[in-house]
């Protein structure tokens, strides 16, 4: 039994994610990123993709350092930290062999595979269906349906239906859009999935 864990302060997180003590700044260039890039985003095309279509909330997702700094930023003020990180942690411990074969992957096709079968429910989901930390999602979660991955519409099966009936609606490129996202915020470039990071995190505020 793992028990429970320590709250998190969010100034040691910072520290171990790699960011300044300050990090502030960090996050209003990731805000202002997010602005800009949920403006673009901004589709007429009808997808599936509404509040309480939570297809895309079991699966895993990568996410940056900074992305994840405003995430436990925004469960902190919200007094959900340690609830949430209890329960990445159990995923987590569900998934550690994969957990260590993605360490060991680079970036690509087979990195994505492994990541493509780590499926569960998300803690920061609500009960009704609808994303607890809509406001500072991930930037995948912001282009999720609404965004091309190469050739292939980065969404779910329902997305992927959907932009077949349509035929190649008018959408942004994911890679591209990250592309952007580690030019416009400091420390952005390395990634790792939800529960990866709050297992990391949890262990180096205990060293």
């Amino acid at each position: 039994d793992r028990g429970s864990v320590a709250p998190l302060n969010p100034t040691d997180v910072a520290r171990a994610l790699g960011l300044p003590a300050n990090y502030a700044p960090v996050l209003e260039s990731l805000r202002r990123f997010y602005f800009e890039a949920d403006a673009a985003l901004e589709s007429d095309v009808d997808l599936p993709c509404h509040k309480g279509c939570d297809a895309c909330c079991h699966e895993s997702v990568f996410v940056s350092a900074p992305e994840m700094m405003l995430i436990i930023e925004y469960l902190h003020t919200q007094d959900r930290l340690t609830s949430v990180t209890e329960a990445m942690l159990r995923i987590a411990e569900s998934f550690e062999e994969d957990f260590e074969l993605l360490e060991l992957l680079e970036p690509g096709a087979e990195r994505d595979e492994v990541a493509a079968r780590i499926k569960f429910r998300c803690p920061m989901l609500g009960d009704d269906g609808a994303c607890t930390v809509y406001p500072v999602r991930e930037l995948n979660g912001r282009s999720f349906g609404r965004s091309y991955d190469g050739d292939t519409p980065y969404g779910c099966e329902l997305t992927h239906e959907r932009l077949r009936v349509l035929q190649h609606p008018p959408l942004h490129d994911a890679r591209a859009l990250r592309r952007r996202l580690v030019a416009a915020v400091p420390e952005a470039q390395a990634v790792r999935t939800f529960p990866d990071w709050f297992q990391r995190l949890t262990s180096a505020l205990k060293d």
